[in-house]
């Protein structure tokens, strides 16, 4: 995939990613047991992903053209953080693509920023769904 396109996925990626987190913190943040936790990581890593698309936008040299898209949630909290834990390991691999492609040093530092953080999200969504599962058992 050349340079152009994967930015263009990337951040059509991370605009629907800032929908979606929205959308399942509203849903979900009155679980009993995570919710609070759950509340906290999501509108955090949607709050990142807003600030990152302006970033991303000096790489593409384009405006991003975000706004906020009418999206649904997952049909059960477990769902939901199963799936932004395959969409963070898909970002991950999607930033090492992008940072192969660029040779301006300031944009490679930037995604290498970025990519310790989608690990770090990662693992607390991991951290998060096994917790919840723990709390289910009890």
């Amino acid at each position: 995939m050349r340079l152009k396109e994967l930015i263009r996925v990337i951040i059509t990626e991370e605009m629907a990613d800032v929908s979606v987190y929205n959308v399942d913190a509203e849903l979900y943040c009155s679980h009993e047991k995570i919710g609070d936790k759950l509340w906290e990581l999501y509108t955090t890593i949607s709050h990142d992903k807003k600030t990152r698309l302006k970033a991303l936008s000096r790489i593409s040299k384009e405006g991003v053209g975000f706004r906020q898209r009418k999206t649904e949630g997952a049909c059960s909290i477990e769902a939901s953080l199963r799936i932004h834990e395959d969409r963070a390991r898909k970002r991950v691999l999607l930033y090492r693509g992008l940072l192969k492609l660029l040779d301006n040093p300031e944009s490679q530092e930037m995604v290498k920023e970025i990519i310790p953080r989608e690990k770090g999200y990662l693992a607390a969504l991991t951290e998060l769904r096994a917790e919840l599962r723990r709390s289910e058992k009890a």
